[in-house]
């Protein structure tokens, strides 16, 4: 290597990022791509475990191995766009409060190899010392960023996103109500069941087949009517399900015991499948769309057979854990029926539209405070404890929050003399409003985000991200070119997906 080009690697240097921190944007240097990233690493320290964790995010080309006394160096010639971000699977929640759970700034050091000179190494103390100077000053106003974007997700979440998808599932299991079969709710609801059954069935057989497909055609009209399609069945399937099982279960004994004793058993083994997580719903689960959403991730990889493995997932998801989750909702909601104001509906609709905003906002805004606590205490079992605690009082919140809304739309949401025409004009504008807000993928509704997401460490971090995602989305069509550039036309199925899990943080260890 010339000396000229030593100078330029200089300019190339990245801080190293640990595993805590946020992988999912390239580091830029003045707005441009850095061609490649150095990194050094120390044999007598326990740094590889922390290699593993960065093959999660870097796809390296053919690497050089500098062996020394003390320490190895290996350079990375990799191109940082060669690592371009699956945004359905991005940790964009986890991202925006990585900033607001540290106490205080802390700067990374920079790693250069043992074989620089010692105008490199005055070069790169000075130019952290820069850094770190420039880091200081400007860590008050990116947290008021931060907080600013966080306020706004949480209040569309609240009053944009979640009104809507509760208007169309109402229109659409209304219209199933009065279309199915009425006379017959048993024959009804199997019927409805079977529907929904079989329509997930076909959506996860075929999920690689409508990425793939997807990915030909994104770019015409073609391309974007199959995603919006896509979207409405899914969610239609998911309606269908959740209706026929809970019409099923309503036409069984109804008293508070049985409720009480059905939903404490399937919390209880959702907390040991530890898929507690998967009861909430919108406004603290929503959904943007993305450019590889038909994929639905796998909870536990059982085999490499496509067929196999998806048919697992589907057995899994929706006859083990759906039916505990409905019954679950079930059991909530009807005795809120009973016991809220049950001979007054609509100051029973006040209490429920209060006390779910009421706990929604609550824990939205003291998750940053507990999590910064829990973080301190570093044990994992009270993780744990809190994290479960969180997602229960969550779910009640949803609960409440949706009886709420259904209820304002029995009684307001109504055009006398064509309740029909009601229906269908809350079912079909709902899903466009959502589509053209790029957040239709939320109307999948309770347990409908399917995710690799396991219930094992601390999980506070519930997910308001409608903006973030769209500006992370935004500044990620961009592709890899000869030249170290980037362009939008790459295929998104060439993704990968950081180690780091959604709505997780992992304490220090």
């Amino acid at each position: 290597m010339t000396s000229a080009d030593d100078e330029d690697a200089i300019d190339d240097h990245h801080q190293f990022l640990t595993p805590s921190s946020d992988l999912l944007s390239p580091k830029t240097d003045n707005g441009v791509i850095s061609p490649h990233i150095t990194l050094t690493i120390n044999n007598n320290d326990n740094d590889f475990a922390d290699t593993e964790d960065i093959s999660y995010v870097i796809q390296p080309l053919p690497t050089t191995l500098k062996s020394s006394t003390m320490t190895t160096t290996t350079t990375l010639n990799t191109p940082q766009l060669h690592t371009y971000l699956n945004l359905s699977a991005a940790s964009s929640e986890s991202s925006l409060v990585q900033p607001l759970l540290k106490e205080k700034h802390e700067t990374l050091p920079i790693y250069t190899s043992p074989n620089n000179s010692e105008d490199e190494r005055t070069a790169s103390s000075s130019s952290s010392t820069t850094s770190s100077t420039s880091s200081n000053t400007s860590l008050i106003p990116n947290c008021r960023s931060y907080m600013t974007l966080y306020f706004t997700d949480m209040l569309i979440s609240a009053f944009f996103i979640t009104p809507f998808v509760n208007i169309h599932w109402r229109g659409a299991w209304d219209l199933l109500d009065i279309h199915l079969l009425p006379d017959y709710p048993r024959t009804s609801a199997l019927i409805s069941l079977g529907i929904g059954y079989f329509m997930l069935y076909m959506i996860y057989l075929t999920q690689g087949c409508l990425q793939r497909f997807y990915e030909k055609h994104r770019h015409n009209i073609l391309g974007q009517i199959m995603t919006r399609l896509y979207t409405l069945l899914l969610a239609l399937a998911y309606i269908n399900q959740w209706r026929g099982l809970w019409n099923l279960l309503d036409l069984t004994s109804n008293e508070w015991y049985h409720l009480v004793g059905e939903t404490g058993i399937c919390i209880i083994f959702l907390l040991l499948m530890k898929s507690i997580y998967n009861l909430n719903s919108a406004p603290f689960l929503i959904g943007v769309d993305t450019e590889s959403y038909f994929l639905l991730d796998s909870k536990y990889t059982v085999t490499t057979n496509n067929f196999l493995q998806h048919t697992f997932d589907f057995f899994y998801y929706e006859f083990v854990e759906a039916p505990l989750l409905i019954i679950t909702w079930r059991g909530l909601y009807n005795l809120s029926d009973s016991y809220i104001c049950p001979e007054n509906r609509q100051l029973s609709m006040i209490v429920s539209f209060a006390s779910g905003y009421l706990l929604y906002f609550l824990l939205a805004l003291i998750q940053i405070p507990v999590v910064r606590c829990l973080i301190k205490q570093r044990h994992h079992f009270l993780h744990s404890i809190v994290s479960n605690l969180f997602h229960l009082i969550a779910f009640i919140s949803v609960v409440q929050i949706w009886r709420s809304l259904w209820i304002i739309c029995e009684q307001y949401l109504n055009i006398t003399g064509y309740h029909n025409t009601t229906l269908w004009l809350c079912y079909g504008v709902a899903f466009v409003v959502l589509t053209c807000g790029l957040a239709a993928c939320s109307l999948n509704g309770p347990g409908g985000s399917k995710d690799s997401y396991i219930d094992e460490g601390p999980i506070l971090l519930f997910k308001f991200d409608y903006f973030s995602t769209l500006l992370k989305r935004q500044s990620s069509h961009l592709k890899v070119t000869k030249d170290g550039s980037l362009s939008s036309d790459i295929s998104s199925t060439e993704t990968i997906i950081t180690a780091e899990r959604l709505y997780r943080f992992d304490p220090p260890v």
